[in-house]
């Protein structure tokens, strides 16, 4: 059996350059997990995960799975600050 040189040297490269995609990706994800739980406002996920070119479902999955109940938390949040808008808004009218 032959080994090409050729052949070797741009498979390790290629393998190289997989394992740095691979270490960005997760530093990615990691960031736009970070920067999502910053808040609970309408629509801040959905931005999040367009900026980092992911889908808003898939960030969702993984804020689930790494703090699992914050979104459920985030989703009461943003509910008692939308009937506290409405509460206040009723009684100046």
């Amino acid at each position: 059996m032959t080994t090409n040189p050729r052949l070797a040297k741009l498979r390790a490269k290629s393998e190289a350059s997989e394992a740095q995609a691979d270490k960005d990706k997760r530093a990615l994800l990691a960031a736009a997990v970070e920067e999502a739980m910053k808040s609970t406002a309408y629509g801040h996920l959905s931005a999040v995960a367009k900026d980092a070119g992911i889908a808003s479902q898939y960030l969702r999955t993984l804020i689930e799975t790494e703090h699992p109940g914050w979104l459920a938390k985030a989703a009461e949040e943003r509910k008692a600050a939308k009937a506290a808008k409405g509460a206040g808004g009723s009684a100046a009218a």
